[in-house]
Protein backbone atom coordinates (compact mmCIF):
# COMPACT_ATOMS: atom_id res chain seq x y z
CA UNK A 1 0.00 0.00 0.00
CA UNK A 2 1.03 3.26 -0.92
CA UNK A 3 -0.74 6.13 1.80
CA UNK A 4 -0.48 9.68 2.64
CA UNK A 5 -1.48 9.95 6.54
CA UNK A 6 -2.58 14.17 7.01
CA UNK A 7 -1.32 15.35 10.29
CA UNK A 8 1.22 12.72 10.87
CA UNK A 9 2.94 14.54 13.44
CA UNK A 10 -0.75 14.90 15.70
CA UNK A 11 -2.00 12.33 18.02
CA UNK A 12 -4.04 10.10 15.90
CA UNK A 13 -2.30 10.53 12.54
CA UNK A 14 1.11 9.96 14.83
CA UNK A 15 -0.02 6.53 15.40
CA UNK A 16 -1.35 5.63 12.24
CA UNK A 17 1.70 6.57 10.19
CA UNK A 18 4.23 4.70 13.05
CA UNK A 19 1.82 1.56 12.17
CA UNK A 20 1.56 1.59 8.78
CA UNK A 21 5.45 1.54 8.44
CA UNK A 22 5.91 -0.95 11.21
CA UNK A 23 3.81 -3.22 8.58
CA UNK A 24 6.18 -2.20 5.56
CA UNK A 25 3.77 0.01 3.42
CA UNK A 26 4.99 2.88 1.61
CA UNK A 27 3.71 6.03 3.51
CA UNK A 28 4.07 9.85 3.30
CA UNK A 29 3.05 12.46 5.72
CA UNK A 30 2.25 16.21 5.67
CA UNK A 31 1.46 18.38 8.98
CA UNK A 32 1.29 21.81 9.75
CA UNK A 33 4.05 21.09 12.53
CA UNK A 34 6.71 21.02 9.73
CA UNK A 35 5.05 24.12 8.13
CA UNK A 36 3.28 22.13 5.22
CA UNK A 37 0.04 24.11 5.81
CA UNK A 38 -2.86 21.95 3.63
CA UNK A 39 -4.68 25.21 2.41
CA UNK A 40 -1.50 25.82 0.32
CA UNK A 41 0.39 22.87 -0.13
CA UNK A 42 0.12 19.20 -0.62
CA UNK A 43 2.60 16.60 -2.00
CA UNK A 44 3.52 15.62 -5.23
CA UNK A 45 3.21 11.87 -4.92
CA UNK A 46 1.03 8.88 -6.08
CA UNK A 47 -0.63 6.99 -3.19
CA UNK A 48 -3.35 4.35 -3.20
CA UNK A 49 -5.31 5.44 0.24
CA UNK A 50 -5.45 8.45 1.89
CA UNK A 51 -5.32 8.78 5.71
CA UNK A 52 -6.82 12.50 6.33
CA UNK A 53 -6.49 12.77 10.36
CA UNK A 54 -5.20 16.35 10.36
CA UNK A 55 -7.74 18.97 12.21
CA UNK A 56 -7.61 21.70 15.21
CA UNK A 57 -9.55 18.87 17.36
CA UNK A 58 -11.11 20.73 20.04
CA UNK A 59 -14.30 21.33 20.71
CA UNK A 60 -13.36 24.13 23.21
CA UNK A 61 -10.71 26.07 21.19
CA UNK A 62 -13.59 25.68 18.16
CA UNK A 63 -16.34 27.75 20.22
CA UNK A 64 -13.46 30.37 21.04
CA UNK A 65 -12.49 30.39 17.51
CA UNK A 66 -15.00 29.06 14.96
CA UNK A 67 -13.94 31.14 11.81
CA UNK A 68 -10.41 29.53 12.45
CA UNK A 69 -11.44 26.03 12.68
CA UNK A 70 -13.70 26.27 9.73
CA UNK A 71 -11.02 27.08 7.91
CA UNK A 72 -8.63 24.63 8.64
CA UNK A 73 -10.63 21.76 9.06
CA UNK A 74 -13.84 21.98 6.44
CA UNK A 75 -11.56 24.30 4.25
CA UNK A 76 -8.41 22.12 4.65
CA UNK A 77 -10.90 18.86 4.21
CA UNK A 78 -11.77 20.38 0.76
CA UNK A 79 -8.62 20.53 -0.24
CA UNK A 80 -6.99 17.16 0.77
CA UNK A 81 -10.59 15.31 -1.06
CA UNK A 82 -9.46 17.91 -4.44
CA UNK A 83 -5.84 16.76 -4.68
CA UNK A 84 -7.19 12.68 -3.86
CA UNK A 85 -9.51 13.33 -6.79
CA UNK A 86 -7.18 15.08 -9.05
CA UNK A 87 -4.64 12.26 -7.99
CA UNK A 88 -6.89 9.12 -8.52
CA UNK A 89 -6.84 7.95 -5.50
CA UNK A 90 -8.60 4.70 -4.62
CA UNK A 91 -9.96 5.42 -1.05
CA UNK A 92 -9.92 8.61 1.32
CA UNK A 93 -10.10 7.24 4.89
CA UNK A 94 -12.03 10.86 6.58
CA UNK A 95 -11.09 10.98 11.15
CA UNK A 96 -14.82 12.47 12.20
CA UNK A 97 -15.88 12.60 15.13
CA UNK A 98 -19.16 11.74 17.77
CA UNK A 99 -19.33 14.92 18.43
CA UNK A 100 -21.63 15.36 14.83
CA UNK A 101 -24.38 14.07 17.13
CA UNK A 102 -24.22 16.59 19.82
CA UNK A 103 -26.69 15.81 22.64
CA UNK A 104 -28.60 13.84 20.23
CA UNK A 105 -30.22 16.67 18.18
CA UNK A 106 -26.67 17.15 15.66
CA UNK A 107 -24.09 19.16 16.43
CA UNK A 108 -23.53 21.31 19.65
CA UNK A 109 -20.01 23.06 18.48
CA UNK A 110 -18.42 24.85 15.70
CA UNK A 111 -16.11 21.28 15.97
CA UNK A 112 -18.86 19.04 15.16
CA UNK A 113 -20.32 20.99 12.76
CA UNK A 114 -17.38 21.44 10.90
CA UNK A 115 -16.93 17.75 11.20
CA UNK A 116 -20.37 17.13 9.38
CA UNK A 117 -20.15 19.56 6.56
CA UNK A 118 -16.91 17.62 6.03
CA UNK A 119 -18.80 14.28 6.57
CA UNK A 120 -21.36 15.46 3.64
CA UNK A 121 -18.13 16.21 0.98
CA UNK A 122 -17.18 13.40 1.16
CA UNK A 123 -20.04 11.76 0.83
CA UNK A 124 -20.66 14.36 -2.56
CA UNK A 125 -17.35 13.14 -3.79
CA UNK A 126 -17.92 9.70 -3.87
CA UNK A 127 -21.02 10.49 -5.98
CA UNK A 128 -19.98 12.74 -8.31
CA UNK A 129 -16.60 11.69 -8.49
CA UNK A 130 -16.29 8.32 -7.88
CA UNK A 131 -13.52 8.90 -4.67
CA UNK A 132 -14.34 5.79 -2.72
CA UNK A 133 -15.06 7.37 0.93
CA UNK A 134 -15.71 6.57 4.19
CA UNK A 135 -16.46 8.46 7.35
CA UNK A 136 -14.87 7.24 10.80
CA UNK A 137 -16.71 8.96 13.95
CA UNK A 138 -14.29 8.61 17.02
CA UNK A 139 -15.49 8.57 20.19
CA UNK A 140 -12.91 9.72 23.30
CA UNK A 141 -10.05 8.55 22.03
CA UNK A 142 -6.90 8.17 24.83
CA UNK A 143 -4.08 5.98 25.49
CA UNK A 144 -1.19 5.88 27.96
CA UNK A 145 1.28 8.24 25.68
CA UNK A 146 -1.45 10.96 25.30
CA UNK A 147 -0.13 14.21 25.83
CA UNK A 148 -1.23 17.07 28.03
CA UNK A 149 -2.10 19.73 25.72
CA UNK A 150 -3.42 22.97 28.48
CA UNK A 151 -6.93 23.31 28.96
CA UNK A 152 -8.16 21.92 26.28
CA UNK A 153 -6.88 18.39 26.70
CA UNK A 154 -8.74 15.21 27.11
CA UNK A 155 -9.92 13.90 30.70
CA UNK A 156 -7.35 11.07 30.90
CA UNK A 157 -4.59 13.28 29.33
CA UNK A 158 -5.15 15.73 31.61
CA UNK A 159 -5.57 13.61 35.15
CA UNK A 160 -1.94 11.60 33.87
CA UNK A 161 -0.48 14.80 33.75
CA UNK A 162 -1.31 15.99 36.85
CA UNK A 163 -1.10 13.12 38.95
CA UNK A 164 2.35 12.88 37.48
CA UNK A 165 3.17 16.56 38.79
CA UNK A 166 1.41 15.25 42.26
CA UNK A 167 -1.27 17.89 41.55
CA UNK A 168 -4.75 17.71 42.10
CA UNK A 169 -7.68 16.84 39.72
CA UNK A 170 -10.14 18.86 38.27
CA UNK A 171 -13.84 17.53 37.22
CA UNK A 172 -15.68 19.59 35.09
CA UNK A 173 -19.20 19.37 36.21
CA UNK A 174 -20.75 16.93 38.51
CA UNK A 175 -18.64 14.10 36.92
CA UNK A 176 -21.86 11.96 35.73
CA UNK A 177 -21.20 13.24 32.34
CA UNK A 178 -20.47 9.61 30.47
CA UNK A 179 -18.03 9.11 27.44
CA UNK A 180 -17.14 6.13 25.40
CA UNK A 181 -13.50 5.72 25.75
CA UNK A 182 -11.74 3.93 23.04
CA UNK A 183 -7.59 3.24 23.06
CA UNK A 184 -6.10 4.82 20.01
CA UNK A 185 -4.70 1.28 19.42
CA UNK A 186 -8.64 0.28 18.24
CA UNK A 187 -8.03 3.70 16.39
CA UNK A 188 -5.47 2.53 14.57
CA UNK A 189 -7.05 -0.90 13.50
CA UNK A 190 -10.27 0.38 12.27
CA UNK A 191 -8.65 2.91 10.25
CA UNK A 192 -6.17 -0.02 8.41
CA UNK A 193 -9.37 -2.25 8.26
CA UNK A 194 -11.38 0.49 6.15
CA UNK A 195 -8.47 1.01 3.76
CA UNK A 196 -8.16 -2.60 2.97
CA UNK A 197 -12.15 -3.72 2.83
CA UNK A 198 -12.31 -5.11 -0.75
CA UNK A 199 -15.63 -3.64 -1.23
CA UNK A 200 -16.62 0.49 -1.49
CA UNK A 201 -17.89 2.34 1.30
CA UNK A 202 -19.25 5.28 -1.31
CA UNK A 203 -19.32 7.66 1.66
CA UNK A 204 -20.73 5.84 4.69
CA UNK A 205 -20.00 6.75 8.07
CA UNK A 206 -19.27 4.52 10.88
CA UNK A 207 -19.11 4.94 14.53
CA UNK A 208 -15.78 3.99 16.19
CA UNK A 209 -15.96 2.92 19.95
CA UNK A 210 -16.26 0.39 22.13
CA UNK A 211 -20.25 0.43 22.78
CA UNK A 212 -19.86 1.39 26.11
CA UNK A 213 -20.38 4.60 28.38
CA UNK A 214 -18.60 5.00 31.46
CA UNK A 215 -18.63 8.08 33.31
CA UNK A 216 -16.16 10.91 34.40
CA UNK A 217 -16.53 9.75 38.13
CA UNK A 218 -15.76 5.59 37.34
CA UNK A 219 -12.45 6.85 36.44
CA UNK A 220 -12.09 8.82 39.59
CA UNK A 221 -12.70 6.17 41.46
CA UNK A 222 -10.18 3.76 39.47
CA UNK A 223 -8.06 5.85 40.56
CA UNK A 224 -8.60 6.90 44.15
CA UNK A 225 -8.23 2.82 44.81
CA UNK A 226 -4.28 3.77 44.56
CA UNK A 227 -3.80 7.11 44.86
CA UNK A 228 -4.64 9.48 48.18
CA UNK A 229 -5.50 12.44 45.41
CA UNK A 230 -7.60 15.69 45.86
CA UNK A 231 -10.59 16.64 43.36
CA UNK A 232 -12.09 19.60 42.54
CA UNK A 233 -15.22 20.10 41.05
CA UNK A 234 -15.18 23.50 38.17
CA UNK A 235 -17.48 24.29 36.22
CA UNK A 236 -18.21 22.10 32.61
CA UNK A 237 -16.57 23.33 29.50
CA UNK A 238 -18.95 25.47 26.68
CA UNK A 239 -19.76 22.56 24.33
CA UNK A 240 -19.05 19.52 25.58
CA UNK A 241 -22.16 16.95 25.47
CA UNK A 242 -23.54 15.15 27.98
CA UNK A 243 -23.84 11.72 27.06
CA UNK A 244 -21.61 9.62 24.05
CA UNK A 245 -22.08 6.16 22.88
CA UNK A 246 -20.90 4.65 20.10
CA UNK A 247 -22.98 2.19 18.30
CA UNK A 248 -20.42 -0.28 16.47
CA UNK A 249 -22.30 -2.68 15.58
CA UNK A 250 -22.11 -1.59 11.61
CA UNK A 251 -18.36 -1.55 11.49
CA UNK A 252 -18.17 -4.88 12.98
CA UNK A 253 -20.47 -6.39 11.08
CA UNK A 254 -18.34 -5.47 8.54
CA UNK A 255 -15.62 -7.41 10.23
CA UNK A 256 -13.63 -4.69 12.82
CA UNK A 257 -14.32 -4.85 16.61
CA UNK A 258 -12.71 -3.34 19.57
CA UNK A 259 -10.36 -5.05 21.75
CA UNK A 260 -9.01 -2.69 24.40
CA UNK A 261 -11.54 -3.21 27.03
CA UNK A 262 -11.56 0.70 29.64
CA UNK A 263 -10.45 -1.34 32.42
CA UNK A 264 -7.32 -2.41 30.86
CA UNK A 265 -6.86 1.05 29.14
CA UNK A 266 -7.29 2.80 32.45
CA UNK A 267 -4.54 0.08 34.13
CA UNK A 268 -2.18 1.30 31.30
CA UNK A 269 -2.78 4.70 31.97
CA UNK A 270 -2.77 4.57 35.97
Amino acid sequence: MKALVTGHKGYIGSHIYSELLNQGHEVYGVDLKEGQDLLHYMPDVEVDVVFHTAALPRVGFSVIHPSYTLMHNTLGTSKVLEWAKKNKVKRFVFSSSSAVYGNGEGPNSPYGLHKSMSEQECLLYSNLYNLDTVCLRYFNVYSEDQEYGGSYSTVIAAWMHFLNQRSEIRIEGDGEQTRDFIHVQDIVSANLFCANYEQNFNGQCFDVGVGEAVSINYIKDFILQNRDVKVVNVSPREGDVRNTLAKPKPLERLGWKSKIKIQDGLKKCF
